[in-house]
């Protein structure tokens, strides 16, 4: 059963499956324009892999090769968490974020999954273009390294909040070709990220969500400057 949280929030829930996944009630129109006209500039001709259905790529912390588009990517989604009210702290985790463009052709699926090669607790997914449709399964009862039942089948227009530690799978069943930017959240529990989205209004000026119980060495006030 889905519900939807509305009240004095920044952003409000359009959708929400429990722990499992939550649509924004947000209007992510030009972030698609933008990320869209980035894909075509810097990344299409770039970093691609395949498996299975899909067309990946991936742009990660660390590579010298990547870092002018990772930087690009880590900046845009800083204004995206601010645009949407979030009030996690990005500075703790920004160096733990894993972008990756998944595209899929007409008539492809892949098949439910969980977050098994990528060490992520959690994913904001951004639709960009096609119909972004996802099904969501329960673990199977006699072996749970297996997908069971599905859950039910959600199409989504904007962003989501994603429990990929959960089985989920994809549907592209019509005659047109999806594609989403998938942000993996290495260190963001799914719990932490949606309390990031539940910080009532009179108090997101003062208040932070910290993933860590300890303040980052790193700074932006002394020190060799932040290049991110």
């Amino acid at each position: 059963m889905s519900t939807a949280r509305k009240g004095p929030y920044g952003t409000p829930f359009k959708r929400r499956f429990g722990k499992r996944l939550v649509e924004l009630d947000f209007d992510c129109t030009g972030y698609q324009k933008k990320i869209n006209t980035f894909f075509k500039k810097r990344i299409e001709n770039k970093y691609e892999s395949g498996i299975g259905g899909q067309r990946t790529y991936h742009i990660d912390y660390g590579d010298a090769d990547q870092m002018v588009d990772y930087i690009w990517l880590s900046k845009m989604f800083g204004e995206f968490l601010k645009d949407t009210n979030c009030m996690l702290d990005l500075n703790e985790f920004k160096h733990l974020l894993k972008f990756t463009f998944i595209r899929m052709d007409a008539q492809t699926d892949l098949p439910p999954h969980t977050a098994s090669f990528i060490r992520s607790m959690s994913s904001i997914n951004i639709p960009l273009t096609g119909r972004t449709r996802i099904d969501l399964y329960e673990d199977h009862h006699e072996d749970p390294q297996t997908f069971g039942n599905i859950i039910t089948c959600h199409h989504y227009t904007s962003p989501i909040l994603l429990n990929v530690n959960q089985f989920h799978g994809v549907r592209n069943n019509v005659q047109e070709e999806r594609m989403i930017l998938k942000v993996h959240l290495g260190a963001v529990s799914m719990e932490k990220l949606i309390k990031g989205f539940q910080v009532p209004q009179g108090v997101q000026e003062t208040y932070e969500v910290k993933i860590f119980d300890h303040e980052m060495p790193w700074s932006n006030t002394r020190g060799s400057k932040q290049r991110i």
